[in-house]
């Protein structure tokens, strides 16, 4: 996705707008966008199956670090088949209370890092991976099919919104002035904000 590229929904226009005068530095970009992630915990990660399909599913990631986005999984799984057709993913997160949403373009790959798979592993998680009993594939950290899936971003938008009294004088006024509402600010983290932020950000 270009990050230059212009959108013409006036929602979105007015609300990168509103984002744009509020003079966000990338670390106040960074701290809006980890303070949703963090709140709503589970994401939905968008894979391409290789029949063309698109298939999402929920999940927490283990880490952050880097801006990475990496998430545990079961090699055994349908995911492998889809990241090793088309490694172009989607990582969202959207909370209903307050209607602020993230949404993560990047490439995902696969890591077999042991040190950073026993860094972040937790005994919560054998619960997804089956002990087979044949001393091998025993659901713990070193499990062969236990990797991590890291979500590399290229692009991150998210939409902060105002509180819902504001938002609702907003809307109000939209209404009459026949301008679209724009109740918050549209937030976006290029590709160049994303690898300088990701030198320095920790998990």
């Amino acid at each position: 996705m270009s990050t230059n590229a212009q959108t013409h929904d006036p929602t979105a226009q007015n609300a990168a707008k509103n984002a744009s005068s509020a003079g966000l530095t990338t670390q106040d970009k960074i701290d809006g966008l980890l303070e949703i992630t963090k709140k709503v915990g589970t994401a939905m990660l968008t894979t391409r199956a290789p029949s063309g399909q698109l298939a999402s599913r929920a999940m927490a990631p283990s880490t952050t670090e880097g801006l990475v986005f990496s998430f545990f999984f079961n090699t055994d799984s349908g995911k492998t088949d889809d990241i090793q057709s088309e490694p172009q993913v989607n990582v969202s997160y959207y909370d209903p209370k307050t209607t602020d949403w993230v949404s993560i373009s990047g490439r995902a790959q696969i890591n077999r890092d042991q040190s950073k798979i026993k860094k972040h592993w937790s005994s919560s998680l054998k619960a997804w991976f089956d002990d087979k009993k044949d001393g091998k594939h025993t659901g713990d950290h070193d499990d062969p099919r236990v990797v991590l899936l890291d979500v590399v971003p290229e692009e991150i938008r998210y939409f902060k919104a105002d509180g819902k009294v504001k938002a609702l004088a907003e809307t109000a006024k939209a209404a009459i002035s026949g301008h679209a509402a724009s109740p918050g600010k549209l937030v976006i983290l290029t590709s160049d904000e994303i690898q300088l932020a990701g030198r320095v950000h920790k998990a």
